[in-house]
């Protein structure tokens, strides 16, 4: 799929000093008008607001009263010339020869603010064109004024086909002039004829003189009218067949369309620098909108789950871009004017050209990442990481080294989309991980998650730590999106669940060997006290990781404060009444030696104080409780069922605790 091509050009001009109507002109008029255009023009002319707020809308309002080709040209010609000011704001500025400028003057700012240029004009009249199935081409060439004056900078008008025949038009001289009633269509330049076209209109590509005799920019620059019509009236040498040109014309694509026109033009006006410049102009439109689209589609694959790129054509489209620019810079070098070759800096240099390819690149592998995430929403297996994780890597690759030429002073928004997509994904990766760790702590999978844990557990944190990297430059610079605000929460959350992955992974870990603890016949006490002490600073971290979050609750989701908080309390419930089991299984071991040994009146004063502790980690295990049971996420049988457990162990330590006074 080819970019719709814009053939740009500059135009400084106040549009009321640039009127030429010649007494044919005026008789064609009238021949126009004959053809019914009155209701047409009547039709544009009241064009509800409603109706023109897209290209395509807009498209098929003028097209509705319109029966043939020509007079949907006409409605076009008509709302354009009534409806669009010539409004030049960058007369003063340096503004005028840069990609913001281009974007201004494209079909949907043109027709948002109702205003633009020469380029804007003809870029909206084929943009409506193109919408009607007809086609369209932005001429760009030199006018001649009045006074017979060759303005230095160049003019952009249209060529159009109707029922198979391409006819000229200038929407810009188009406009009402003063004098004119301003609700009136002005006829002089709707499809006049091609040898009354040239006398003040010559453009750079012969091809657009619709003439089997081109005028030459000698004959235009230095003839009057006369002069003009007699060179015309002479047979040509050798007719042009321009018919047959734009016949084959229609079946190019944008490259060899461009390609073709550059060779007509350097052979018709290799020694005028301002067509070279033009042409120079023509290959840096075709590479920003060639750009756009790329751009777009990029953007789409990772906002829709109905785009998937084909990488191989993407990746060469974006070569094809490399090489719009790079002739792009050929035609420029070969610039002398001290002006132009000023314009001609403010176009991309290479180093941006490559910041930008490598950009693309690293959008489509992040569109292929969203895919990959969406195909594996329903399982975490390992493949599905894997994929995921090198399409990834990928694209962080292509935007490390787009990140190395970028200039984020003259190319903000491309930073801006590499901060963004890049984030996103880490960020994306990242929760997808710690689901998947989540999943195995509820499975209780106690092998795979240590091992899972330990691989997982870095990666996860770095991944975040890089989008939150990514967020951080997005907020340097106003404005701050909500989105990036939104972000931040959720690198924020994303650590906080880990972390609480990575106690509670902790606790599983310890439990087969206290269950074995408990189990033998011979108790250990130096292993017990070991695990204790490991038991006690796991709680430790829970109590810490809990504060975190309740101070943090503010700028939490509620939903997932309340998930970390209901884990962690149910955690410390289950570690609370281990920890006591296994201290109560101390205490009695302790008390059953003392006895068989007589000694127990001497190892009182031993025995109860882990008997204490016993009752601690009780009143732990039922505030624990009491935080889960109001949580409301557990039923009330299971609670009890809980309670019944403690309650057990509460009464065999009391009882303990009797014997020993």
């Amino acid at each position: 799929m080819q970019p719709v091509r814009k053939m740009p050009v500059f135009l400084k001009y106040d549009p009321n000093t640039m009127r030429y109507a010649l007494p044919a002109f005026l008789l064609f008029s009238l021949a126009l008008h004959g053809q019914g255009f009155d209701a047409i023009d009547q039709h544009c002319l009241n064009t509800p607001n409603s109706r023109t707020r897209s290209v395509a809308k807009l498209a098929a309002h003028l097209a509705e009263t319109a029966t043939t080709d020509l007079g949907k040209l006409r409605a076009i010609y008509a709302w354009i010339t009534l409806h669009i000011d010539y409004d030049d704001h960058y007369a003063s500025s340096d503004f005028w020869a840069t990609p913001e400028y281009l974007e201004e003057q494209s079909a949907e700012q043109v027709l948002h603010h109702r205003s633009g240029v020469c380029q804007g004009y003809a870029n909206l009249f084929c943009a409506l064109a193109r919408e009607m199935g007809l086609p369209c081409e932005v001429v760009t060439g030199i006018v001649k004024e009045s006074n017979g004056a060759v303005p230095e900078l160049g003019h952009a008008w249209v060529a159009a086909a109707a029922e198979g025949e391409w006819r000229l038009f200038d929407p810009t001289w188009g406009v009402p002039t003063r004098g004119m009633n301003a609700f009136t269509v002005n006829d002089v330049y709707f499809a006049p004829p091609p040898e009354r076209f040239v006398l003040n209109h010559l453009p750079d590509d012969p091809v657009w003189q619709l003439l089997e005799k081109p005028v030459t920019e000698r004959v235009f620059r230095k003839g009057d009218d006369d002069e003009i019509g007699r060179y015309l009236s002479a047979a040509p040498d050798v007719a042009f067949a321009y018919a047959d040109t734009l016949r084959q014309w229609l079946l190019m694509d944008a490259a060899q369309r461009m390609w073709h026109m550059e060779l007509r033009i350097l052979e018709f006006n290799d020694s005028n620098e301002r067509a070279v410049f033009s042409l120079g102009q023509n290959y840096w439109g075709l590479f920003y909108d060639q750009f756009r689209l790329l751009d777009s589609l990029a953007d789409d694959s990772i906002l829709l789950d109905s785009i998937d790129l084909d990488t191989t054509w993407f990746l060469g489209q974006v070569g094809l871009l490399e090489k719009y620019h790079s002739r792009a810079r050929d035609l420029l070098s070969r610039l002398e004017s001290r002006e132009r070759v000023a314009y001609a800096e403010k176009f991309y240099a290479p180093d941006d050209v490559s910041a930008i390819a490598h950009k693309l690149k690293g959008a489509m592998w992040s569109g292929q990442f969203e895919k990959a995430l969406h195909r594996s929403a329903d399982h975490n297996d390992k493949e599905a990481l894997d994929e995921m994780r090198q399409l990834l890597l990928n694209a962080d690759g292509e935007y490390a080294l787009s990140e190395r030429t970028l200039d984020c002073g003259k190319i903000y928004n491309t930073c801006l989309e590499i901060w963004h997509n890049r984030s996103l994904a880490y960020l994306q990766m990242a929760q997808r991980e710690v689901t998947m760790l989540e999943q195995m702590l509820n499975d209780k999978d106690d092998r795979r998650l240590k091992t899972s844990i330990s691989v997982y557990a870095p990666e996860i944190r770095l991944f975040f730590q890089r989008a939150a990297e990514d967020v951080h430059k997005m907020t340097l610079r106003p404005p701050v999106f909500a989105f990036t605000l939104e972000r931040q929460r959720l690198i924020q959350s994303g650590l906080l669940t880990l972390r609480s992955c990575e106690i509670r992974a902790k606790r599983a870990a310890a439990m087969p060997r206290l269950e074995e603890m408990l189990r033998n016949t011979i108790f250990p006490f130096q292993k017990a006290d070991a695990i204790c002490q490991e038991l006690a600073g796991i709680q430790t971290d829970m109590y810490q990781l809990m504060d975190s979050v309740e101070n943090s609750g503010a700028s939490l989701d509620a939903d997932l404060m309340h998930n970390i908080l209901f884990n962690l309390n149910y955690e410390t419930y289950s570690l609370q009444y281990n920890l006591g089991t296994l201290q109560y299984k101390k205490a009695w071991t302790m008390w059953q030696k003392a006895r068989q040994s007589n000694s127990l009146d001497a190892e009182k004063s031993n025995i109860q104080p882990v008997v204490d502790r016993v009752m601690e980690a009780v009143r732990h295990s039922n505030a624990a409780l009491d935080a889960v049971e109001r949580e409301g996420v557990l039923s009330s049988a299971h609670i009890a069922q809980r309670r019944q457990l403690v309650g057990r162990l509460e009464e065999t330590a009391r009882q303990l605790r009797l014997s020993l006074r």
